[in-house]
């Protein structure tokens, strides 16, 4: 009973409630400074965006406050408060990247939070295994992060020629382009257009042509989905670029740790057994059934081998391609992709592959149980239940 009482006294760590407390205060502070300076903010996004700014202040000082009782609990609210903070700045449609800086600090005060029970009273519970290390947990969350912006920032970039291509070269002349968007102009008004190998669909209101009838946005992809959310492709690269080196760099923290320390061979790489077992438990999530075992299933494990070895590796080295600089250095990279513009399109399609990834992979999360895939990523520890759910 002592040692029971003692972990549970380590659980409660004053310091780490502290850095809870003190990181969602200091976000909510930011955040409330933020919107009240004038040229940072606008009044594009209306009475929505101040709704949602405002509810992400009241999470993320609440959660703050919430952790000096309950340290899990009020790092979660905190970390809620963040993503509310990224719709507002989403929908306010100006310098979102910006006003990005409130909710990284309010997902440290989450994080903070969730990891404040001690490791010890975790385990004093038998159906929690220890699943996931600090530095997976860390370079998870630095790569959520990281995608959020390169997603955003590639799009801005993206609508400065809002074409792909096949090949070395592009222009009006050449024959080789397999993706346009763009406006035409229409008796009934303006339409925006699609063209993908060759066939012509009408993306009015979401691709070409955006915004209402009085203003309308000619951009391929709207101001809501792109950092900055208007026309800056010198502010677009400086950010996309920043997050690529960030993510570049906690792949290879990522990629050493888990050599270290098994977690590639035994979790990630799949083996024959795997793939022996890989269509039952396709028929199983399938038929919404899961199993929160000790180790990833063969379909978990087969999407993280696709994603961390071939996914990541491609958007990486094909970004580079695109880059002059890397051009001269390794000249071999040309070759390797069939030319600059096919680099770029086969980047932009690995991009797409990473959204499909994670809309499946927030799908998984909340089909299977959200709380114990959250507690998995934040605290390292998950629930086991080698049985089926009905």
């Amino acid at each position: 009973m002592a040692s029971i009482e003692h972990r549970a006294a380590i659980a409660v760590n004053p310091g780490a409630r502290a850095a809870a407390v003190g990181l969602s205060l200091a976000a909510a502070l930011a955040g409330a400074v933020l919107v009240f300076v004038p040229g940072i903010t606008a009044p594009a996004g209306g009475p929505v965006a101040l709704s949602l700014l405002v509810a992400a202040l009241v999470f993320m000082g609440g959660g703050g406050l919430a952790g000096l009782r309950w340290p899990g609990p009020g790092g979660a609210a905190a970390f809620v408060g963040a993503l509310l903070w990224m719709a507002g700045c989403i929908v306010f449609k100006s310098f979102g990247w910006a006003l990005a800086t409130p909710p990284a600090l309010a997902a440290l005060g989450g994080l903070a939070g969730m990891i404040a029970g001690d490791r010890s009273a975790a385990a004093a519970q038998a159906d929690l295994v220890y699943r996931h290390d600090g530095v997976t947990r860390l370079t998870h969350w630095v790569w959520a992060g990281a995608m959020f912006f390169l997603l955003l920032s590639g799009l801005q970039i993206f609508n400065a020629r809002p074409n792909l291509y096949i090949g070395h070269e592009s222009g009006f002349s050449y024959q080789n382009s397999i993706l346009d968007i763009y406006a035409t102009r229409e008796p009934d008004g303006f339409k925006g257009q699609t063209k993908l190998f060759g066939q012509v669909f009408d993306t009015t209101g979401v691709l070409g042509v955006s915004g209402t009838a009085e203003q309308p946005s000619f951009t391929a992809f709207p101001g809501w989905a792109t950092i900055p959310s208007y026309r800056d492709l010198a502010t677009g690269r400086v950010v996309h670029f920043f997050f690529a080196w960030l993510l570049v760099g906690t792949l290879a923290i990522w990629l050493v740790n888990a050599l270290f320390n098994g977690h590639f061979w035994r979790d990630i790489v799949v083996k024959p057994r795997d793939l022996g077992a890989l269509p039952g438990d396709i028929v199983a999530h399938l038929r919404f059934r899961f199993a929160h075992r000790r180790s990833y299933s063969p379909l978990q494990k087969l999407a993280y081998f696709v994603v961390l070895c071939i996914l990541f590796p491609l958007i990486v080295l094909t970004g580079l391609t695109m880059s002059p600089g890397m051009d001269a250095a390794w000249p071999f990279l040309v070759d390797l992709f069939g030319g600059r513009q096919t680099a770029r399109t086969i980047h932009f399609f690995t991009m797409l592959a990473f959204v499909l990834f994670f809309v499946a992979h927030i799908a998984m999360t909340l089909l299977a149980g959200p709380i114990n895939a959250l507690r998995s990523m934040l605290t390292g520890y998950s629930r086991v239940r080698e049985r089926m759910d009905d």
